[in-house]
C-alpha cells in the first residue's frame, strides 16, 4: 500500500511539474519587461554588458532579450544585441550546467526562443545533466523534445551518445514496478536512437543489445533483424562478428522442434559456412562450428524424415534422393550414429520404378507444409524410440 501511495504522489508531483512547466511562456509574457523604448536600448546594453560581466548572464540575457524586442532600434543596435545575447545565454548555459538541479532551466531555455544553435546546445547539456543526475529517461525526453523541435540538427552525435548510454543504462537495470520496468524504457530509448541516429556509432551497442534483449524473449525475428541491421549500418565494428555468427544461431532456435522450415535450414547454412570461410581464427569459431554441425544434423533429420514419408506412399525414387542426400549431409557430419542411420534406410530402399515421378522439390517440404511436419515429426518420434531402447 505505501508503494502504491508513493506512485501516486510522484506521479501527482510530475503532473503539477507539467502544469508549471507549461505555463513558463505565459508567465514570461505577462512579467515586467527591463526595456520597452527605443530610448532606452543604449542604457540597458551598458547594463546587460556589465551584469554579464559581473557573472549575472540570466538578468544580462533577460535585459539584452527585452531590448532586442523593442521595435524601432537601429539595425547596429540590433547587431550588437544578437552578439550580446549570444554571450550571455552560452554562459548562462555554462552556469546552468554547473549548477545542482540546473537541468530543468537548461531544458526550458529549449523553448526559450534562442537562436537555434544556442537552444540546441542547451538542450543536449540539460540531456547530459540529467544522465549525470541518474536520470537516464529524462535526458532521453529532453533530446527526444529537442529532436522534435530542430530536426537534423547539429548537437546529433553527442546526443546519439547521450542517448546511448541512458538506453544501455537503463537496459541493465533490474527496477520494475507493477506493468513498467527500467528494462522496458531501455529498449523505447535504444529503439528511438537507431530509428532516429542510424548511423551514430553507437548504435551498434543499441543494435546488439536491442537483439539480446529479444532474444532473452525468445522474440527471435527481431532478434535476428536488429543483427542484421548492425550489420548493415556498422559492417566494420568490433560487434559486427558476434552479429554474423548469432543470426544463423537465431534461425536454429527458433526452430527447436522437429516443425521447423527446411528453407531457414539452409539458410543458416549457407550464413554459417560464410562467415567460417571469412573468420577462421576468430574467438567465436568453436561455437559456430558446433552451431554448423547442429544445421548439418538437422538437415540430415530432415531428408530421412521426407525419404520416409516417401518410404510409406510407396515411391522409391523420392525415398532413395532423400535417404541418398541424408548419408552425404551425414557424412560431413561424422557422427557415426547418423552415418549409420542413414545408410541402413538407404540400403533397405528399393530401387525406383520404371517411370516413377521424380520427387517433389524442397519448397514443398516448408514451414506450412502438413506433409514436412508428419515426416520430420515421425522421424524424431522414431529416434526418440531408438535411444530409449538402446538405454540398459
Amino acid at each position: 500500500m505505501t508503494s502504491a501511495r508513493g506512485m501516486l504522489r510522484a506521479l501527482a508531483l510530475a503532473w503539477i511539474a507539467a502544469l508549471l512547466a507549461s505555463c513558463s511562456t505565459l508567465d514570461n509574457a505577462l512579467r515586467p519587461r527591463l526595456v520597452s523604448e527605443p530610448a532606452e536600448v543604449p542604457a540597458a546594453i551598458e547594463r546587460a554588458e556589465r551584469e554579464l560581466a559581473e557573472g549575472r548572464s540570466e538578468l544580462a540575457l533577460r535585459r539584452a532579450r527585452d531590448a532586442r524586442d523593442v521595435r524601432g532600434t537601429p539595425p547596429e543596435q540590433r547587431d550588437r544585441l544578437d552578439l550580446l545575447i549570444e554571450r550571455a545565454a552560452a554562459a548562462h548555459i555554462e552556469e546552468l550546467a554547473a549548477r545542482p538541479g540546473g537541468a530543468g532551466k537548461l531544458s526550458e531555455l529549449v523553448e526559450a526562443g534562442l537562436p537555434k544553435q544556442l537552444a540546441v546546445s542547451a538542450g543536449v547539456r540539460a540531456a547530459r545533466v540529467y544522465l549525470a543526475a541518474n536520470k537516464p529517461y529524462r535526458a532521453f525526453t529532453t533530446l527526444r523534445k529537442l529532436e522534435e523541435k530542430f530536426p537534423r540538427h547539429h548537437g546529433r552525435a553527442e546526443a546519439g551518445e547521450i542517448l546511448a548510454d541512458a538506453g544501455l543504462r537503463l537496459a541493465d537495470d533490474p527496477w520494475g514496478f507493477l506493468f513498467f520496468s527500467a528494462r522496458d524504457d531501455g529498449v523505447e530509448v535504444l529503439e528511438y536512437l537507431v530509428l532516429t541516429y542510424p548511423g551514430e556509432r553507437r548504435c551498434a551497442d543499441a543494435f546488439a543489445k536491442l537483439a539480446q534483449i529479444y532474444e532473452e524473449d525468445k522474440r527471435y525475428p527481431l532478434a535476428i533483424q536488429r543483427h542484421e541491421e548492425l550489420l548493415f549500418s556498422h559492417g566494420d565494428h568490433p560487434l559486427a562478428s558476434a552479429s554474423e555468427a548469432r543470426i544463423p544461431a537465431l534461425r536454429l532456435r527458433g526452430h527447436e522442434s522437429p516443425e521447423y522450415d527446411r528453407g531457414e535450414l539452409l539458410r543458416a547454412r549457407g550464413e554459417l559456412e560464410a562467415w567460417l570461410s571469412r573468420r577462421a581464427g576468430d574467438p567465436l569459431e568453436p561455437s559456430v562450428r558446433l552451431d554448423y554441425a547442429d544445421c548439418l544434423q538437422r538437415l540430415v533429420r530432415s531428408d530421412l524424415g521426407i525419404a520416409r514419408f516417401y518410404e510409406r506412399i510407396e515411391r522409391s525414387h523420392g525415398a532413395r534422393y532423400h535417404a541418398e542426400r541424408a548419408l552425404r549431409l551425414a557424412l560431413d557430419t561424422t557422427n557415426p550414429k547418423l552415418i549409420a542411420e542413414a545408410r541402413s534406410l538407404l540400403e533397405s530402399l528399393p530401387m525406383p520404378k520404371p517411370g516413377e515421378s521424380t520427387p517433389l522439390g524442397d519448397e514443398y517440404f516448408s514451414s506450412e507444409s502438413a506433409a514436412l511436419r508428419d515426416a520430420v515429426g515421425r522421424e524424431q518420434a522414431g529416434s526418440d524410440t531408438q535411444s530409449i531402447e538402446a538405454r540398459p
